[in-house]
């Protein structure tokens, strides 16, 4: 799985990520901008989301759109609840280089956004290629389908990580790991007659 980014060099986007000033994961590091000004980049559900997770940490996050605004009343009412703000208009660009604070000019002379970390919800691609090419059945977000031991349909295929549907974490891909690796060597055992009931 590739995370989308916003439109930035990768110069750029290497020094925010060393900066903190650019951040993917608020699960992993939510705890770190605890009292800060946050940006969610990412006016639609998921973006929502994000922001209203990244409300645990933080009174001080705007929600802002890359594009367009795709929100339902029911979302517009939760982030007004949650004391979180959404602005006017979209980014039209983003300065990680200023010495403390990340600089967001919106759309249209609309304002600037002062924040001191970004956290971008634009959705990931998922790497299911290889999958798709040999026949792996995929589930409707289009990661790879599994059973509970990590079994594709494909007999002998299994899968583990971000390309399976579920919480994209290194220790969840750790999890899917052992348990795919013990599933192998029971059916493995299996095939060569070594089960404890022989």
């Amino acid at each position: 799985m590739v995370n989308r980014s916003p439109q930035i060099d990768p110069a750029t986007h290497r020094r925010a990520l060393e900066s903190g000033k650019l951040r993917y994961c608020p699960i992993c590091d939510g705890f770190e901008v605890t009292d800060t000004r946050i940006a969610v980049i990412g006016a639609d559900e998921h973006g929502v989301a994000e922001a209203l997770f990244l409300r645990t940490y933080s009174s001080k996050i705007t929600l802002l759109a890359e594009r367009t605004v795709d929100l339902d009343e029911e979302d517009r009412q939760a982030l007004q609840e949650a004391g979180i703000a959404l602005a006017g208009a979209p980014l039209a660009s983003i300065d990680f280089e200023a010495a403390d604070d990340v600089i967001i000019a919106l759309e249209d002379g609309a304002g600037t956004v002062v924040v001191d970390t970004v956290y971008p919800a634009l959705g990931s691609d998922i790497n299911n290629a290889l999958a798709i090419d040999i026949g792996v059945a995929l589930s409707d977000c289009r990661c790879i389908a599994t059973d509970e031991d990590q079994r594709t349909n494909l007999p002998g295929c299994y899968a583990a990580g971000d390309v399976v549907a579920g919480l994209d974490q290194i220790s969840v891909a750790t999890g899917h790991g052992a348990k795919a690796a013990t599933a192998i060597h029971n059916a493995l055992r299996a095939l060569d007659g070594q089960t404890a009931d022989k």
